[in-house]
This record gives structure tokens, C-alpha cells and sequence, in this order.
């Protein structure tokens, strides 16, 4: 507590060379409370936002009044003296702070008592566990992502979130200023400073500390003091997460999946490791129908090891857990910064990180084949596909877009993992279009439009199947394919294509897809390369429409369009000669 002292009343606060005059807040009153009834409390929240101001102030009248404040963070004979001195004195509490004041301006040195609380959380808990058990509260100050860490012990603390006020920020602004500017002038530092919910009280002291005249425009104060902020942050994060290129390696890969699954963010980071295991056992299960005996036990014993070392991996480190969470935009630009700069100084070079193994590794070490092909069979029917096992997969409630593109791209991966399912949807999500046959077609466009009936479908999972239909069944087939594709809410644009084509071909009206096909796909190429002018008047329509849609925001799409309509009315040689759009500045 030797970088606090008071006169007059007023306490400060030494930060390197730079005194702040610190400002009371409620909170303070609430933590003094909490502590001299002997509650112990885990103070956590965004940066900057005087976390350890806080508890800085509030265990720093706790030693005026005679009380001994014990520091979790010192050595093994350190801290023993202080158990000493906390049983001859009135009263005690232990501190921890994982980002101390003093972090501001020596960010480099200071960030270690971070990197201890990664390091060793677990020691210190245990040592707050013992001042506890002698009777005396403990205050542990955390960052939020820094709360993943020991999450078992921190549950035994009650919880104050602090979260940054713009009055506060003012008053922090005017008390550490040496130009008053007026009152306008400090509530519009303290407006700007506020907006990202984070660094507030940071970059009001900062911009406070700045300013040398009133004429000064505080919006460029404010930026320079947020750049100043998330350099700060940079460095604590690379101190967390990167303080060796192996961990720098995992970092940044976990933070360029941050938008994934933990199961899959996980994968990502040792996604060479994944791929391997993947190939070795699709080789292992394909070999056990080939072996009998115990060559075919010895086998499935390999199987299964490969299966749990790619469960261990699954498994998200503390890190995932932590880069997983929303961080707040500055934070995130920090985060993002400390990544590049890994990048830069060991050389990193990333491979591709592909999605679809990591979703299948996952379903075969977990055999969660049959989920697979439910939530497959759920996205086609309006359902939930996150059923099951694949609910690890989700987030949110939700399977997020990339995954199931993932899943449904190049084939439906329950193709390459069938599932026991011997009847309904499950059964032909795990069969190829072709091997289902047109009773399979049928069966399947029977299930779809059934489910149009009731609500949303979606004929992306089931495209193989709607497609065949529409080229190669019997004219009742294609009916009721074409009336399947229209009644559903989503459609692949090929599927539409393909549907004006097939109408136009029996004969069947074809106006709602038409409309429906210019409002998804917006882009006549695809009827014109299915049937060329043999479609016309459809080519035309379409082609026309979409340059009308166009024409707005990209008129060298539009000409591009009108070049369709045109080689759609027999016109293709002129178009072919001309090709205006060739001339567009704008990309089509």
C-alpha cells in the first residue's frame, strides 16, 4: 500500500513518477462493509475502470485503522512474516491483484503478477484459503477473462462487478487535471471516454494529464489515449498468453477461431495433431470390417486410443475458455495486436485450419454419427439441429453458419459417417442421391414438402436429392420436386435455376420462381448456362430483373446482366464481341 498516501483528506495514488488523485465512489463505501464484517470478495471487470483503485483505497484505510494488509502475491518467507504480523495486530485482510495500479505505468514489470495468477492460481487460492480459515477477509482483484481461471475456488467469494461511470471519469478528469477548461469541456472528455465501457477511468487521467490548453479538441486527446490504452492492454496480453512461441502459437490460432465452439476452437489450435488422428482412424475403422479374431479386437483397441487422444485435445484449456469470451472492443483490438505482433516475432506461419475435419474428428471420436445425421435431417425440416451430441457444436442454442457449411460442403458429411437411422430423413442424409434412387428421391421430397406445409425448410442439406429429381425423374417426380423448391425458404441458387429449367421443360408455370429467383440470386448466368436460348424468354426476364435490382448500387453488374438478357434473345456473338461490361472499372 506504499504507493497511496493522504493529506488534507484527499487521498493519491503514485503511479512511476505521476500522482492521481484518487476519487471515492460508492463502491468503495460497499467493499469497506463487506470487508470489516469479514466477507471475503472477488472484484472483477472490464480494464481500466479502477478495479484497484478500489480495493487499493479501500485496504489502505483498513491499515490506518490499525489493520495489517497481507499480500498474496509475496515470497514463501514474506508472506509467513506477514501471517506473523496479522496475528499480533487488530485486524488483517489479504490482497491480490492480478493487474495492480502500477501495471499503467510499468506495464512490461507489472504484468507478471498476471502471468502468476495463470501460473499459479491454485497457490495462491490456497494461501487465501488459510488467511481465511485465521478469520480475516480476502480480496482478490481480477480482470474478467482472467475469472476462468481457479473458477471452483472463486466461486467461494462473493462477486462485485465494477463498471465505469461517465460522472465518475468527469470528476477523475477535473481532480487530475492542472487546466480547467470548464464544466462542458470535462463532461465531453468523460462522454468520449465512456463509449467503449472500458479504459474509462484510465483514459479520462490520461487525457487529464495531457491537456496543456483549452483550445485542445478532446476527441484527439481522447483517441490518443485509448491508442495508449490498448498498447498497455497488448502487452498485458502477450505477458498471458504469448510469453513463448509455443503458447503464441496456440494463441493466436485460438483467437482466429474465437468465433467457434470451445470442442472446435480447441481442435483448431493442434489441427495438424487432428488431421493426422482423423486419417489414421478412418483407416482403422475401415480396416476392422476387413479383419476378424483378435486382429479385429486389436484394432478397435487402436481405434479407441485414437480416439481418446483426440477427446484430450477436444478438451478447452483455461486460454480457449478465456479468448472464447466477448471481450471488449478495445480489449479485442489488444488481443488482436498482441496476436500480430506474435505473429511477427517468431515467425509463425499458420496453416489452413479446415473446419470439416475438425467437425468430423469430433463426431467419430465421439461417435456421434447418428446426432449428425438428426441435426442434418433437423436444418432441412425447420428443426434444431443441435440435438444430442451435436449440441457441443453449438453456440448459443444455435449451429453457427461456417459449421454447418462445413458439414454440408462439398456432400453432407454423414455421407462419409453413416448412421444406424434404417428409415425417415436420418436414413438418407447418410446415402448419396444416387444410391438412394428415384423412390428414395420421392420419399425424401415427400418429408420436405410436408414439413414446407407446416414452416421453414431449408433444401441446402437435401440439395443432391432435389437436384436429381428435377433432371432425372419421371414427370410426377418433378412435379412435386418444383413444388417442394417453391414452397421452401431457402434455396440453393442452382436448385432455382435448375427448377425454371425443369419447368419450362414440362411445361409448368413457372412465374414464382422466377420472382423468387431474381430476389435470392439476382444473376440470369445460371438459367443461361443450363439451357442457354433455349430458355429465352426466361434468360431475358430474369437477366433484366436482376440488372434492374443492380443497377443502383452496381451498374457493371447490371451491364453484365443485360449482356445475359441479350445472348439469351440469340444475340450471344454480338455480346461475345463486344463484352461492354469488359470495359467496367467496377469488379461484376
Amino acid at each position: 500500500m506504499h504507493i497511496l498516501s493522504r493529506r488534507g483528506g484527499v487521498m493519491s495514488l503514485r503511479l512511476g513518477e505521476q500522482s492521481v488523485s484518487v476519487v471515492e465512489t460508492p463502491l468503495m463505501r460497499e467493499l469497506k462493509k463487506r470487508v470489516e464484517n469479514g466477507v471475503s470478495v472477488l472484484v472483477t471487470g472490464p480494464h481500466g475502470v479502477g478495479k484497484s483503485v478500489l480495493v487499493y483505497s479501500t485496504a489502505y484505510l483498513a491499515l490506518e485503522g490499525g489493520a495489517v494488509v497481507v499480500d498474496l502475491a509475496s515470497d514463501t518467507s514474506t508472506f509467513a512474516e506477514y501471517i506473523r504480523l496479522a496475528k499480533k495486530a487488530k485486524t488483517a485482510l489479504a490482497v491480490f491483484d492480478a493487474v495492480p495500479p502500477q501495471f499503467y505505468a510499468e506495464p512490461e514489470v507489472w504484468s507478471e503478477h498476471a502471468a502468476l495468477w495463470r501460473d499459479s492460481c491454485s497457490k495462491i487460492t490456497n494461501r487465501a484459503d488459510y488467511v481465511r480459515r485465521s478469520g480475516y477477509p480476502v480480496i482478490l482483484v481480477l480482470p474478467t477473462d482472467l475469472t476462468v481461471r481457479c473458477r471452483k475456488e472463486l466461486a467461494q467469494y462473493e462477486k462485485i462487478v465494477v463498471r465505469p461511470e461517465a460522472e465518475t471519469a468527469q470528476e477523475i478528469f477535473v481532480k487530475n487535471s492542472e487546466v480547467f477548461c470548464g464544466e462542458d469541456y470535462a463532461k465531453e472528455v468523460a462522454k468520449l471516454a465512456a463509449k467503449w465501457g472500458e479504459g474509462t477511468y484510465y483514459m479520462a487521467y490520461h487525457v487529464a494529464r495531457s491537456l496543456q490548453y483549452c483550445d485542445e479538441d478532446p476527441v484527439s486527446l481522447v483517441e490518443e489515449a485509448r491508442a495508449t490504452y490498448v498498447e498497455r492492454l497488448s502487452t498485458l496480453a502477450q505477458a498471458i498468453y504469448a510469453p513463448t512461441c509455443r503458447k503464441a502459437r496456440a494463441f493466436v490460432h485460438t483467437l482466429s477461431s474465437k468465433n467457434l465452439p470451445p470442442v472446435l476452437a480447441s481442435q483448431a489450435v493442434h489441427h495438424d495433431l487432428v488431421e493426422a488422428k482423423v486419417r489414421t482412424l478412418e483407416r482403422l475403422m475401415a480396416l476392422i470390417d476387413k479383419v476378424s479374431g483378435p486382429h479385429r479386437e486389436y484394432v478397435k483397441i487402436l481405434a479407441l486410443q485414437a480416439s481418446e487422444d483426440l477427446k484430450r485435445v477436444m478438451r478447452p484449456r483455461w486460454y480457449v475458455k478465456a479468448l472464447l469470451r466477448k471481450a471488449d472492443p478495445l480489449y479485442g483490438d489488444a488481443l488482436r495486436k498482441a496476436a500480430d505482433e506474435a505473429v511477427k516475432k517468431c515467425g509463425l506461419r499458420l496453416g489452413e485450419v479446415r473446419l470439416r475435419t475438425l467437425v468430423k474428428a469430433y463426431v467419430i471420436a465421439y461417435e456421434a454419427s447418428d446426432d449428425l445425421a438428426k441435426a442434418i435431417a433437423a436444418v432441412a425440416t425447420g428443426g434444431s439441429p443441435c440435438v444430442g451430441k451435436m449440441r457441443a457444436l453449438c453456440r448459443r442454442g444455435a449451429l453457427q453458419e461456417e459449421v454447418l457449411d462445413a458439414i454440408l460442403n462439398p456432400q453432407r458429411l454423414s455421407i462419409e459417417l453413416p448412421p444406424s437411422a434404417a428409415e425417415g430423413l436420418e436414413r438418407y442424409a447418410g446415402l448419396r442421391a444416387e444410391e438412394a434412387g428415384e423412390r428414395g428421391w420421392i420419399e425424401v421430397l415427400n418429408f420436405l414438402y410436408e414439413s414446407s406445409e407446416r414452416g421453414r425448410v431449408d433444401l441446402r442439406p437435401f440439395r443432391d436429392y432435389v437436384d436429381m429429381a428435377l433432371r432425372l425423374g419421371g414427370s410426377i417426380t418433378k412435379k412435386l420436386a418444383l413444388a417442394t423448391v417453391q414452397n421452401a425458404s431457402v434455396v440453393p441458387g442452382e436448385l432455382l435455376a435448375q427448377a425454371l429449367v425443369t419447368a419450362i421443360e414440362i411445361g409448368e408455370s413457372y412465374e414464382y420462381l422466377l420472382d423468387k429467383y431474381v430476389e435470392v440470386v439476382g444473376d440470369a448466368s445460371l438459367i443461361y448456362e443450363r439451357c442457354g436460348a433455349g430458355c429465352g424468354e426466361v434468360v431475358v426476364t430474369a437477366a433484366v430483373a436482376s440488372a434492374a435490382k443492380a443497377a443502383g448500387e452496381a451498374p457493371c453488374r447490371a451491364i453484365r446482366q443485360l449482356e445475359i438478357a441479350l445472348a439469351g434473345a440469340g444475340y450471344g456473338d454480338v455480346v461475345k464481341k463486344y463484352s461492354p461490361h469488359k470495359a467496367c472499372l467496377q469488379p461484376i
